[in-house]
């Protein structure tokens, strides 16, 4: 979807009626007006949308790569075999042949995704040794598609929007706040991005987290929350490009992760401390009698160790009562 600067971004339609829906793309100059939306198709049930652009004008892999770049994220990463064919079955123009985000180093070897990542699936449409860039045709009958070409080749391009995290896990939960994290795909890790965080319960507000720390793990917090109250949370990754055309911004979004979060009780809360307190005054009864039991046994086989000791008969005798000098009367 995209959301232009300076209009209020409410929830999405994942809040109310959860559905798929694409839009036609009004961009910056004549080649983004016919880039079409081509495909939201779901990767993951209920989670996650993957967002396609199609370019509908041949170019080299190389500028196909800058166009994407610059106008949208890149070119597509499909590291799985599920988006290989969300890709494929979402593309209406089945009759083109168009750029992947793979390529080569040399014949030698493997194909790598621009995220990094190895090719995992074999879906090769026939070997070819000597191209470096891999493109999809879309034209084949069968499912293996791929296909190495030479990268200065004119092809058609499809680009990919960002992406949000397939899920996202609660850290914690407070009475008025909530740590969320989640895993940022490698794909994402490329570029600059943000994250939109809507937090709904009656009503519904928007916060953005930029993603700065460079790690592909990420924490928010969020804070202000109402104790004992249920929010939906959505979240989704955002990418900024600038609108040549208005001197604006076009906002590339892509559909949420949602979670629900409830809050604890502010009376629940103030018993955790004797509940904690309770809890370490079972661990040490115990633990005590066991110290207890331990030190009786060592004390006991210590015991069987002494043996009466006879002292050694002095040649010397002392006499407490001398006998008197005889003599005296």
């Amino acid at each position: 979807m995209f959301d232009r600067e300076g209009g209020k971004q409410g929830p999405s339609s994942s809040t109310k009626t959860r559905g798929f829906y694409c839009m036609f793309a009004n961009e910056t100059q004549i080649l983004q007006r016919l880039a079409v939306l081509v495909v939201c198709h779901s990767l993951a049930a209920g989670q996650v949308t993957s967002h396609y652009f199609l370019v509908q004008r041949p170019m080299s892999w190389v500028k196909a790569r800058e166009f994407c770049q610059k106008h949208y994220v890149d070119l597509p990463v499909l590291n799985s075999e599920e988006q290989y064919f969300a890709l494929l079955n979402g593309t209406p123009a089945n009759k083109v042949s168009f750029w992947l985000g793979l390529q080569r180093q040399s014949i030698t070897s493997d194909w790598r995704w621009l995220s990094g990542e190895e090719l995992s699936y074999e879906r090769w449409y026939r070997r070819n040794y000597e191209g470096h860039c891999a493109s999809l045709e879309a034209m084949l009958q069968k499912d293996k598609k791929l296909l190495a070409r030479h990268c200065d080749e004119p092809h058609m391009v499809v680009c990919q929007g960002p992406v949000s995290p397939l899920s996202v896990t609660v850290e914690s939960v407070g009475v008025d706040h909530a740590v969320l994290g989640w895993n940022v795909s490698a794909f994402m890790l490329m570029i600059p991005h943000s994250y939109n965080v809507t937090v709904c319960d009656c009503t519904c507000q928007t916060l953005l987290y930029p993603f700065t720390n460079g790690s592909s793990f990420m924490y928010i917090s969020i804070s202000n929350l109402t104790s004992a109250t249920e929010y939906v949370i959505e979240v989704s990754a955002v990418v900024v490009r600038p609108d040549n055309m208005t001197g604006g911004k076009t906002i590339l979004r892509d559909n949420p992760a949602t979670l629900h979060v409830k809050t604890v009780h502010s009376e629940l809360h103030n018993i955790v401390p004797l509940l904690k307190l309770l809890k370490l005054v079972y661990l040490v009864l115990p633990l005590g009698f066991l110290y207890y039991t331990m030190r009786k046994d060592e004390f006991t086989e210590t015991g069987h160790d002494f043996s009466l000791v006879e002292l050694p008969v002095q040649d010397t005798v002392f006499d407490p009562f001398p006998q008197r000098t005889r003599g005296f009367g």
